[in-house]
């Protein structure tokens, strides 16, 4: 059928979903010419669990004559139950049908058969909405707007949303805009906002508890847009998300926050921790250099200006010598010792050598404190540097283990590394060891933002020493390793496996205004998932244990990396598609290469040896590399410590594509990382060069006797009978991929 007449599928948009909620997602057009999704806009009104919900999608004519007769398709889970539905082209309302799976699947294998697109298939087993769209001028674009009611259902206390369209990305034509806001109004404290697949912000406005935002231009989808939040009257709320394979452990996402938002339990300034706090500031002469000193000054300023009421703080600058603003110690933050401290910040002066540790000395010196209430206040130093030490202890692996044991008081130590000379490994592991977070900050980067940034975020605590005692299941492999503090509008990730199933008691313990407390909660283990609704959690576990692997061949100081250790990231970042600096090699020609899309992990074990031998080989504890060396530290550096951030934050599983994409052009390859890798439930898939996506753990000198099944085939409409989850993997096109114990090779037909 020539390419004019095939039925084209264009994914759209997205509606309120069931399951844990209820929601339509996708939206598409048949007609007999190419119809391009051009613009989506979501809007979802929460009252308690009665969502309205407004949709407006966009389709657009890029053909030179007008299109008549489009049908027009909204898709909705099965069971949604909808009320009060408006659907209105160009402002005028007409009819709408709601077709059951079993209409919606005739509808999608009518698509597959006449030459369409199996990129639908994303959308099979679900329910459609149908409607007309009379005609769309050449050019034009044509408006959808739909609207209804529907009651969201909850698995527990969580509820969880899924709208927007993805299936523009089967043709790679990005959006012209997207956006999606959903406005939450609760009788219950609202708790845990997470989106897993985008970059989230949580915005006050009038008249609802908190509104969650996001949006962009020329975007490009690679993911539905997924929303989870919880309402619980804990003061802490916790949730569980798992997922799990038949015969499998399981994978869990645990989520730990405050109340979000300013309705019912919001947090008043009397639950926000006093903290003490130690500006720890490089102010030797290489801080002349690019202003630096005049932006740590800022910083410090902007610091100085968001400590809060009942504070204690002070203030060590150092350059060949360690200096503080107040001999004495710590001081209480007022108005008075305010200004004097925005005065001391702007008489510094950039000269002299490095003094590293006479200046971690002296903060953790000035963050001893007395037995009393106040020792359970959170201590930290913020410390700020842009070199080596270069005066007292210049050895860094004895510069770590002196603040190591002079670390008495468990500071958490922040750390920002700026420009290209400076030692990574110290600055990484004096985070690590200290449960801090490290950043690096280039030369065009602007050190007052990425600080402020910070401090806006860890400048109001709600719970310190934060420990969980899962005496409930069994569970291995859990992370991070050191469980960090719980802040204001943020809120705490874990990651681990579990063995066992069913309501499991999990204890929560912290410090609060100075007494522990314990928060107990009953959480759900399932023992196998119905559905891929959160089979992104292996994903995000994986992730994290890579890093962490990594952090420790980086820290034994062994000349060469252990062997075991380095086949254990190999494995796993190729089966998920971890793409670090380190790991980089996934994106290599030969990884996707159609002869070889598994070259015998062996040649991955040799590549990241190799990645690894070369950070070794001049090892910053023991002496200081090239410049370019340097400057590749810093920037891998930067890149695994900015994702070991966001992968506590939303956004965090569509973070992978970026860093596929930043990986990427090390190889000089440019474009979407949707083009070389697809992140689809659990599995991973690469390009090969000729036309399949090949699953992940796929090795042809491996796995010779594949099933070839044909696109549109009865054999094909039978494996998606036995099993509609595999309409997401097909939906790839030509595919080859294990299913149950067997590998197939599902091939489209020639379009000759």
């Amino acid at each position: 059928m020539p390419g004019c007449q095939r039925i084209l599928g264009i994914v759209g948009a997205a509606m309120l979903l069931s399951s844990i909620s209820t929601m339509s997602y996708a939206c598409f057009m048949r007609a007999p010419q190419p119809v391009q999704v051009w613009l989506d806009h979501i809007n979802v009104d929460i009252q308690d669990q009665v969502a309205v919900k407004t949709y407006r999608c966009g389709f657009r004519n890029p053909n030179g004559r007008a299109i008549v007769g489009g049908i027009c398709y909204m898709e909705l889970e099965p069971g949604t139950q909808v009320n009060n539905m408006s659907v209105l082209v160009d402002g005028k309302e007409i009819q709408a049908e709601i077709l059951d799976v079993e209409k919606a699947n005739k509808v999608f294998q009518e698509i597959v058969k006449t030459g369409g697109s199996p990129a639908l298939l994303e959308y099979y087993g679900n329910q459609l909405i149908q409607t007309k769209i009379p005609r769309v001028e050449a050019g034009k674009t044509v408006m959808v707007k739909l609207t209804y009611t529907t009651v969201l259902k909850k698995r527990g206390d969580l509820i969880r949303l899924q709208m927007l369209n993805t299936n523009p990305k089967a043709l790679m034509q990005p959006l012209k805009e997207a956006s999606v806001t959903v406005n939450i109004r609760s009788s219950e404290p609202i708790k845990n906002i997470y989106s897993p697949t985008h970059q989230v912000k949580l915005v006050e406005k009038k008249d609802w508890d908190v509104s969650v935002e996001w949006k962009q231009k020329d975007y490009l989808p690679k993911h539905p847009f997924v929303l989870y939040y919880q309402t619980s009257p804990d003061e802490v709320g916790a949730s569980l998300i798992a997922h799990r394979e038949p015969g499998e452990p399981g994978y869990f996402m645990m989520m730990l926050s405050p109340t979000q938002g300013q309705g019912v339990g919001k947090l008043t300034e009397t639950q926000v921790l006093s903290k003490d706090v130690v500006f720890c500031v490089d102010t030797s002469g290489s801080m002349l250099q690019q202003k630096k000193m005049d932006q740590a000054r800022d910083a410090l300023k902007y610091c100085i200006n968001h400590l809060r009421p009942g504070d204690r703080f002070n203030i060590i600058d150092f350059s060949t010598i360690a200096r503080h603003f107040n001999q004495e110690g710590l001081i209480e933050f007022d108005e008075e010792s305010k200004q004097k401290a925005l005065a001391y910040a702007d008489a510094m002066t950039a000269r002299g050598a490095t003094a590293i540790e006479e200046a971690l000395l002296l903060s953790l010196k000035h963050l001893k404190t007395e037995k009393s209430a106040t020792s359970q206040r959170l201590k930290m130093i913020v410390f700020s540097t842009d070199g080596f030490p270069t005066v007292g202890e210049r050895d860094a692996q004895k510069l770590l283990k002196t603040i190591s044991q002079q670390n008495t008081e468990d500071v958490r130590l922040f750390v920002f590394g700026e420009g290209y000379d400076v030692n990574t490994k110290l600055l990484d592991f004096l985070a690590f060891d200290h449960r801090g977070e490290a950043d690096y900050i280039l030369p065009d980067e602007d050190l007052t933002k990425k600080i402020s940034q910070f401090f806006d975020r860890v400048g109001s605590p709600i719970m310190t020493d934060v420990s969980i005692d899962f005496a409930g299941v069994e569970v291995i492999d859990v992370y991070p390793r050191q469980v960090k503090d719980i802040f204001k509008g943020e809120q705490l990730l874990i990651y681990g496996r579990y063995a066992g199933s069913g309501s499991k008691t999990i204890h929560l313990t912290g410090t609060i205004n100075g007494a522990k407390m314990t928060q107990s909660y009953q959480l759900e283990f399932p023992l196998e998932s119905a559905d891929d609704k959160n089979s992104f959690v292996p994903r995000l576990w994986a992730g994290q244990k890579v890093d962490y692997l990594i952090a420790q061949i980086r820290n034994n100081g062994q000349a060469k990396p252990d062997q075991e250790l380095v086949d254990e990231i190999t494995l796993l970042a190729k089966q998920h598609g971890i793409v670090t600096p380190y790991t980089s090699f996934l994106m290599a020609d030969d990884t996707v290469s159609g002869n070889r899309p598994m070259p015998l992990l062996r040649t991955y074990r040799e590549k990241l040896e190799q990645k690894l031998q070369k950070e070794l080989a001049y090892d910053g504890f023991k002496r200081r590399a090239s410049e370019s060396v340097r400057q590749e530290q810093v920037l891998d550096a930067q890149s695994s410590n900015r994702d070991r951030y966001a992968a506590g934050k939303s956004g965090n599983a569509a973070r992978f594509y970026e860093q596929a994409e930043r990986e990427m052009k090390k190889f000089n390859k440019s474009g979407s990382a949707l083009n070389s890798i697809r992140y689809i439930g659990n599995r991973t898939f690469y390009q090969s060069t000729g036309p399949f996506w090949n699953e992940s753990l796929y090795d042809p000198q491996l796995h010779k006797d594949l099933k070839m099944i044909e696109v549109g085939s009865v054999e094909y409409f039978q494996l998606l009978k036995q099993d509609q989850r595999l309409a997401k993997y097909l939906s790839l096109g030509n595919v080859i991929l294990q299913i149950d114990q067997r590998w197939y090779q599902i091939s489209e037909k020639s379009r000759s």
